[in-house]
């Protein structure tokens, strides 16, 4: 059980910090807690997102929640992730599936995991940033000229946004940490399959970070079979110095306190 639940850990941060929609063949979308379902434009100007995503990667902070659902054959896996982060190396990640609740804290090149109530030293995450890895994603559609639509206005936590929708070539972006050493997982394997990619970015027209991302994709990979991902991150207190700053959490630092490693 408890290597089931370091998989599941591994799985959250890469399908939150990645930033990758997984596998083939789009759908219509339906995630999320603000969703956008009509096309306004099928020619929409790039520039507004790529400005969004500029200005999101620059945040110093923010909280973020992912919902995530996977299915692989009869097999159904959905999970939240609640997580602080703090540039360029502090976060603070929690995992809920069920009756299992999974944590992981990162303070620069330290880290420690979570199972039960025990805290044990883990492999610190190179990069915090869960806006890095979309910058890939618009540059390849643009570079490719790719159709950005635009979809119907929709509201997000606490403003409306302009919302985007780009359909890339699967392998364009890495696997989730989980599934990247699995045979036929790499971009080369994955870009053979003749499969797509749904983004869809939803900028702040206030504030203009992105707010939400969503990814949809199903399909088939080698060595895991037909796998279906939804994603949806929600994306808050941006650069709220009193709401977003990353706090080691209490059990832990009392750990530590007693000398418990």
């Amino acid at each position: 059980m408890k290597s089931s639940r370091w998989r599941l850990l591994g799985l959250a941060i890469g399908a939150t910090l990645l930033a990758t929609g997984c596998t083939p063949g789009v759908q219509s979308v339906s995630i999320a807690s603000g969703t956008a379902t009509q096309v306004v434009s099928r020619q929409a100007a790039w520039g507004p997102l790529v400005q969004a995503i500029e200005k999101s990667e620059a945040a110093s902070m923010y909280k973020l929640q992912t919902a995530v659902n996977i299915q692989n054959g009869n097999l159904h896996t959905s999970f939240t992730v609640y997580g602080t982060i703090q540039q360029p190396d502090m976060a603070s990640i929690q995992v809920h599936e069920n009756n299992f609740n999974i944590a992981f804290y990162q303070q620069g090149q330290v880290a420690y995991q979570q199972d039960g109530t025990i805290w044990s030293p883990a492999q610190p995450v190179s990069t915090l940033n869960a806006y890095a890895g979309y910058r890939d994603v618009v540059e390849y559609a643009m570079a490719h000229h790719f159709p950005l639509v635009q979809m119907n206005r929709t509201y997000v936590v606490d403003e409306y946004c302009n919302v985007y929708r780009v359909i890339v070539p699967n392998g364009t972006v890495s696997l989730p940490a989980f599934l990247g050493g699995a045979p036929g997982a790499s971009s080369t394997e994955l870009s053979s399959h003749a499969s797509e990619v749904a983004y869809v970015f939803y900028v702040g027209q206030t504030t203009g970070y992105i707010r939400q991302i969503q990814t949809q994709s199903v399909g088939v990979v080698d060595s895991v079979g037909s796998l279906i991902m939804q994603t949806s991150t929600i994306f808050q207190d941006i650069d709220n110095t009193q709401l977003a700053k990353v706090q080691i959490p209490v059990s832990l630092a009392q750990q530590l306190e007693q000398g418990v490693q």
